[in-house]
């Protein structure tokens, strides 16, 4: 894109200083920036804890089948998601431990994947998420209450499809443990997490009432690293080891874990295995100094890369704008049908080639006075584009989050996945890239169109 974008501004519109200044816009959205950056720091404090493990504690003694569980699993990450800022952050956070723990209940490595990469696009309409500050600071139109509001009806259709969709495919289509000893163990999996809601409401007590500052979009991104950071201290004074690797071996900690079975896939003896996984292990001994070296050597290398990639998106739409690609828009368009149909191919394809960021501060600039001036409403907009873009990041030929989940998973597990399916059909060799497509397309044409046909929340008359 720089490339691109560079030579077109200096050789064919003899504008050579423009990249510059679009480059310069940047310093306006400096404090987007310092946000996203203890976002991410808070999605790499996460990774830091057992707080996943734990709540998956809750989970595992039911023994759902993989569907199931995993559609539990990306409701309780949508939570998550919203508190770190966007979906990308929590893909490379903990898109690894989905990964295992699907793959652990017997799912199919290729579901297992397309799980972790769709775990964050749930949440990014859930307050407080920061791309929805960011969308309401950049167009007046709407506030983060109102967008936040129906959010709330996008994330229910998004998280009831994906039930639907996977128990479509699914091989075994309900599974589940005998309350009387499933019930036990879970509740004991409860006990384990109440010492860490403890800890947060604590803490969200001492700013709400010592500090006068509540928890809400715009101050979550400072509380939020100190939140972890206070969790993190915890568990190193309770002397936790650090969570397992998320990948690599079958994880033998697991109630149907077999080190045996794992010692003969991998062709060490158990004896390693049982090493490995062990809390004694050195390598899971990590103090609480060398966690936050570890989080936030992540983020500098995470931020840098957002930066950039910001940067170069909003490159190309400084070359946009100057080519004045909206001004080929139609403007005598009359059926509302058709501008809603270009709109959603148009979000669709802003998420496959940019990053989120950046793709807001286009759109609001160039997409969005169009499509206000054609009578959308700005809210119906918004939910349009936001789930526009969840599609486009999980579709070829970018895929931002499947690229973000496979640097989380590894090349090795994800070559590994691909080859477990060589023999079976179209559909199980790329469910991956399928499943998260059949799953956002009908909730993008549902969100698109229904609230118009039907002229819902008086958007429309």
């Amino acid at each position: 894109m720089a490339i691109l974008t560079g030579v077109s501004f200096t050789f064919f519109m003899d504008y050579p200083m423009g990249q510059g200044i679009y480059l310069g816009q940047l310093v306006e959205f400096s404090s987007i920036f310092l946000n996203l950056a203890l976002f991410i720091w808070a999605g790499m404090l996460l990774k830091q804890t057992l707080i996943v493990d734990k709540f998956l504690d809750i989970l595992r003694p039911w023994n759902l089948a993989p569907e199931t569980l995993t559609w539990l699993i990306l409701l309780g990450a949508a939570l998550p998601t919203a508190y770190t800022g966007a979906s990308g952050i929590f893909v490379i956070a903990a898109g690894a431990i989905i990964y295992k723990e699907v793959w652990n209940a017997g799912g199919r490595r290729q579901f297992a994947l397309a799980t972790a990469a769709m775990s964050g696009s749930l949440g990014v309409v859930l307050r407080p998420c920061l791309l929805i500050v960011v969308v309401a600071s950049l167009n007046k139109e709407v506030t983060t209450d109102l967008l936040y509001q129906y959010g709330l009806y996008v994330f229910l259709i998004t998280s009831t499809l994906f039930l639907v969709v996977s128990l479509f495919f699914a091989e075994q289509k309900f599974r589940i443990a005998s309350p009387s000893e499933a019930l036990p163990r879970s509740l004991k999996g409860v006990l384990t997490i109440v010492p860490y809601v403890l800890v947060f409401v604590i803490v969200w007590l001492f700013y709400k009432y010592a500090l006068n500052t509540n928890l809400d979009e715009f101050t979550a991104p400072v509380m939020m690293p100190i939140i972890l950071l206070i969790l993190v201290l915890y568990e190193k004074l309770r002397h936790e080891p650090s969570p397992l690797a998320p990948v690599g071996h079958w994880d033998t900690t697991l109630p149907n874990g077999s080190i045996e079975n794992e010692a003969n896939r991998t062709r060490v003896t158990p004896d390693v295995i049982a090493a490995q996984d062990s809390p004694n292990n050195p390598a899971r001994q990590v103090s609480f100094w060398k966690s936050i070296h570890l989080s936030a050597s992540e983020t500098v290398g995470h931020i840098g890369a957002l930066v950039i990639l910001m940067a170069l998106s909003v490159s190309v739409g400084g070359f946009l704008e100057r080519i004045e690609l909206m001004e080929m828009f139609p403007t005598n368009i009359d059926n509302l049908y058709i501008v809603i149909m270009m709109i959603v191919v148009l979000m669709v394809f802003v998420g496959m080639i940019m990053d989120p960021f950046g793709a807001v501060i286009l759109i609001s600039a160039t997409v969005a006075p169009v499509a206000y001036k054609y009578g959308i409403h700005p809210v119906h907009f918004w939910m349009i584009a936001l789930i526009g873009f969840e599609l486009g990041y999980v579709s070829p030929p970018v895929a931002l989050n499947q690229l973000l989940a496979r640097q989380s998973i590894g090349d090795a597990e994800v070559a590994a996945a691909d080859a477990e399916v060589r023999h079976l059909s179209f559909y199980y060799r790329y469910e991956r890239w399928i499943l998260p497509l059949i799953v956002m397309a009908p909730a993008m044409l549902i969100i698109a169109f229904v609230p118009f046909i039907f002229k819902m929340f008086g958007w429309y008359h």
